[in-house]
């Protein structure tokens, strides 16, 4: 009886561990592919363009408008400005890039939401903005 008693609580443990991670699986973001995130800062503005490689996996990219959680993203500042610009993005500051240099660094997305960027020397809303996750 007490060997019964203890197989049936290990069978229902089983299936209530099944279940949840049947739950989970159908939840969970799939691994996101690489993205290329540009800034471009000149003496007017900061702009950004997001490139996404194409689905047949050759190196074609396109346009995209938003990136998504789970997206590993290749970022790269550029100055095309004719005065040095600084920039901070996602607890990444740069003091002074130089015109026509650029700098770059890598962050996994794991976090949907709007995240700002600015220009650390200039002041104005065309030198700040809000890049987005979905």
């Amino acid at each position: 009886m007490v060997r019964a008693r203890r197989l049936s609580i290990v069978v229902l443990a089983a299936l209530a561990l099944l279940s949840t991670s049947a739950l989970a699986a159908r939840t969970t973001t799939q691994p996101g592919k690489t993205v290329l995130v540009y800034f471009v800062i000149s003496d007017k503005n900061i702009a950004y363009e997001i490139l996404r490689p194409t689905v047949g996996g050759n190196t074609d990219m396109y346009l995209e408008k938003y990136a998504f959680r789970g997206d590993f993203a290749k970022f790269t500042v550029i100055n095309r400005g004719k005065k040095a610009h600084g920039f901070a993005f996602l607890g990444k500051k740069f003091t002074l890039i130089k015109p026509g240099h650029r700098e770059r660094f890598n962050r996994a997305l794991l976090v949907r939401g709007a995240f700002p960027f600015r220009s650390t020397t200039d002041r104005g809303k065309a030198f700040k903005g809000v890049f987005r996750v979905f």
